[in-house]
C-alpha cells in the first residue's frame, strides 16, 4: 500500500522554522526560493532513491549492523531522529503558548503528542501508512478551503517589484527551502517502499501547498508584516471574516500543521524503536523519548537563545546530515560488492 509520508514530512518543518526563514531572507520574492528550491530538494531525493533501493524489503538495522561502520551509521540515524523529533516539539508549544494556551506549561503541551507517538509506534507500520493516506485528503481540503476564503484579501500590489531582493538572499532560502523539505525525506526508509515517482509526486504536492501559503502571505500581508511575524503562515489567516461577523475560524485551519508534525513525530518514533537493540529494547526506547522529552520542555525548550539558534542553524544542520547519508551510500554500494564476493 502506498504511503503520504513523504507529503507530511515535506511540510512539518515548514511550519514555523521554513517560512520564517524565507520571509525574513527574501520576503516578497520568497515564492522565488520555493521554485528554486524544489528543483534542488528533488535532487536530494533522487539520491535518497539508491538509498531506498538497497534497503528494499529489509529492514535498516538488519543491513547495518553486521559492520562497525553499519552500527556507526545506525548511531547517526539515531542522532538525526532525535534531532527532528526535538525540533518538532520545541517548536509545537512554541506556536500554542502564542496564539492559544499562553500560560500552559510546555510540558502539559507536549505530553499528549508524545504519548500518542509512543502509541503509534506501538502498531504496525501499516497502520501510520493508512493514517497518511486519510489526513491527506483532510490537509488538502482545509488548504483549498481557506485559501478560498482569503481570495478577497489579496493585493497583487504586495508581489511588486518582482526580483527587488539580492540574488545571495534568494539563493540561500533556495538553500534553506532544499534542506529542509527534502533531507528528512531519509526517514521513509524502512516504510513500505515507494518509487521515486510516487516520492516526487507527494513532494511537488506538498511544495504546492507550501508555495500556495507563501503566496498568499505576500499577496494579503505585504512585505512589512511577513518579517515581523513568528508564524506568518498563521497570521495570514487571522484575516479570513465570513459574513463579517464570524471570526476566528483560523484555529481550524492549524489541524493541518498538526497533522504534519504528529505523522512526522510518529514516524520518528517508530523508527527510533526499530533501530535500537533488541535485546532491552523498552527500556532503551524510553530511555530516548524521556531524553527527548526532557530536552525539549526542559533544557532547550526554556532558553529562547537556544531556540532561535537552533532555528537558524536548523538548514545547516540538515545539510551536514545530508553529507554524511551521501557516504552511506558509497558505503551501501561497497558492502554490497563484499557480500556478492563472498
Amino acid at each position: 500500500m502506498k504511503n503520504k509520508l513523504t507529503y507530511f514530512i515535506t511540510r512539518s518543518s515548514m511550519f514555523g522554522i521554513g517560512f520564517f526563514l524565507l520571509f525574513k531572507n527574501t520576503g516578497k520574492d520568497a515564492w522565488i526560493s520555493v521554485i528554486l528550491g524544489t528543483f534542488l530538494g528533488i535532487c536530494v531525493i533522487f539520491i535518497y532513491k539508491y538509498i531506498k533501493e538497497f534497503f528494499k524489503d529489509k529492514a535498516l538495522k538488519t543491513i547495518l549492523e553486521k559492520t562497525k561502520l553499519g552500527k556507526l551509521y545506525l548511531f547517526l540515524f539515531l542522532i538525526f531522529y532525535i534531532y527532528l523529533m526535538l525540533i518538532i516539539l520545541v517548536l509545537l508549544p512554541m506556536f500554542v503558548n502564542n496564539f492559544y494556551l499562553l500560560y500552559t506549561p510546555k510540558i502539559i503541551v507536549v505530553i499528549p503528542f508524545v504519548l500518542l507517538a509512543i502509541y503509534m509506534a506501538s502498531k504496525e507500520k501499516m497502520v501510520i501508512e493508512s493514517l497518511s493516506n486519510l489526513l491527506f485528503v483532510a490537509s488538502i481540503c482545509i488548504i483549498i478551503i481557506y485559501g478560498l476564503f482569503l481570495t478577497k484579501y489579496i493585493d497583487f500590489k504586495n508581489l511588486l517589484p518582482i526580483y527587488s531582493t539580492k540574488s545571495f538572499n534568494i539563493i540561500k532560502s533556495s538553500l534553506i527551502y532544499a534542506s529542509i523539505t527534502s533531507i528528512p525525506q531519509i526517514i521513509t526508509i524502512n516504510y513500505t517502499y515507494t518509487n521515486f515517482k510516487d516520492d516526487l509526486k507527494n513532494y511537488l504536492v506538498a511544495t504546492v501547498t507550501s508555495f500556495v501559503i507563501v503566496l498568499l502571505a505576500i499577496l494579503t500581508l505585504g512585505e512589512p508584516l511577513i518579517k515581523i511575524y513568528s508564524f506568518p503562515e498563521y497570521a495570514l489567516l487571522k484575516q479570513i471574516k465570513i459574513l463579517n461577523f464570524i471570526e476566528n475560524i483560523e484555529n481550524l485551519s492549524t489541524f493541518i500543521w498538526y497533522f504534519d508534525m504528529y505523522m512526522t513525530l510518529s514516524c520518528l518514533t517508530m523508527n527510533v524503536k526499530d533501530i535500537l537493540p533488541k535485546k532491552y529494547n523498552k527500556l532503551y526506547f524510553y530511555g530516548v523519548m524521556l531524553l527527548v522529552f526532557i530536552l525539549a520542555t526542559i533544557i532547550v525548550g526554556q532558553n529562547y537563545r537556544i531556540i532561535i539558534t537552533l532555528f537558524y542553524y536548523h538548514p545547516l544542520t540538515l545539510f551536514i546530515f545530508f553529507l554524511l547519508f551521501v557516504t552511506l551510500l558509497i558505503y551501501l554500494k561497497k558492502f554490497k560488492k563484499l557480500k556478492n564476493n563472498k
